[in-house]
């Protein structure tokens, strides 16, 4: 079983990718089921990552600013989606 960034499973950042573009941007929901089984091209790969980065930006961060757990979370799978 690979793990990415903070010990999290790539089927627990799948999901949390997954629920993310359900909730914010629906339409593009198409692209999370081929990822892994097509290699995404580099605008389809930015969509997801936008989405992602757009949730970061509201619910993942301290009042710091910094990445609280959540942002981190989304940040490893921001880095799990580059990889695709």
């Amino acid at each position: 079983m690979s793990r990415y960034g903070y010990g999290v499973t790539e089927k627990a950042l799948e999901r949390l990718t997954h629920d993310i573009v359900q909730a914010r941007s629906s339409e593009n929901l198409g692209l999370v089921k081929v990822v892994g089984k097509r290699p995404l091209t580099d605008d389809e790969r930015e969509t997801l990552r936008e989405v992602l980065a757009d949730e970061l930006v509201e619910t993942g961060l301290g009042p710091d600013d910094e990445p609280n757990e959540r942002g981190r979370l989304i940040e490893a799978a921001i880095a799990w989606l580059g990889q695709r």
